[in-house]
């Protein structure tokens, strides 16, 4: 009787992972057709943790559960889709080709203008600077790109908190990547980590030139994004207003 239930048991998860692997490789498969492309480097492993929870379920439904209760199986997998979802939605990487002019400054994120301080201060900018703050939700596209042309000149990675990317203390408490780039103007932009999103990840080393809107890299879930120019710009922006990386004009030089 018991080698009965073991082996019944066996074939079922054996069932379980055939159907989560051949689920794993035909979704791998459809991502690939996906537009807005997804940066499915950074997303894995969430998606492995996703698939992880969807496969346990269907181990658990199917070895565990009587027939009048496999409608709990159902809602675990729905959970994991909607997961899932969420997961591909967040590290969305769209192709983005802004019509720029001389003097233009483009947005480095998605997201909602929280902050203007036209009084600020940060190195590699001489004197005054003004500083724009975006607040990326969770919604938002992820990837940072760069709002000008020029030399990258230095990536500090900075070690910090993890306070909510909501509060301005997260702008420099919280863990972040500074940028220094030395265009026709210089730049210098904070990729800022929340309470979730606690890894900023570079795409690009010191040393690269850019070229305006170019990708930089990417906070994982809800973050922040600084962008510090030169006292002599004109800000197109204000307060609530909302941006789209590599698309809005924030300022002129």
């Amino acid at each position: 009787m018991l080698a009965k239930i073991l082996t019944g048991t066996v074939l079922k998860i054996a069932i379980g992972l055939g159907v989560t692997a051949f689920g794993g490789l035909l979704l791998a498969w459809l991502i690939s057709f996906l537009k807005p492309k997804i940066a499915f480097k950074e997303a894995l492993g969430a998606v492995l943790f996703v698939f992880a929870f969807g496969l346990l379920s269907l181990v658990f439904g199917v070895t565990l559960l009587k027939y009048r209760q496999q409608w709990i199986l159902g809602w675990l997998l729905g959970i994991a889709l909607l997961l899932m979802v969420i997961v591909l939605s967040f590290f969305r990487d769209p192709e983005r080709n802004a019509e720029t002019s001389k003097g233009d400054v483009l947005s480095p994120a998605d997201g909602v203008v929280d902050l203007v301080d036209e009084d600020a201060e940060i190195r590699g900018i001489p004197g005054k600077a003004k500083r724009i703050s975006i607040f990326l939700s969770l919604f938002n596209v992820h990837v940072q790109r760069a709002p000008v042309a020029g030399n990258l000149l230095e990536i500090e990675h900075v070690k910090g908190k993890v306070l909510p990317a909501f509060l301005g203390e997260s702008s420099e408490k919280n863990r972040h990547n500074v940028y220094y780039i030395e265009g026709e103007i210089p730049v210098v932009i904070k990729q800022i980590s929340g309470i979730i999103a606690q890894r900023p990840v570079s795409w690009v080393k010191a040393g690269k030139q850019l070229g305006i809107g170019e990708r930089l890299g990417i906070i994982k879930f809800g973050s922040r994004v600084d962008i510090y120019l030169p006292a002599k710009c004109e800000l197109l922006v204000d307060v609530d207003s909302k941006v789209k990386g590599g698309l809005t004009k924030i300022a002129k030089y």
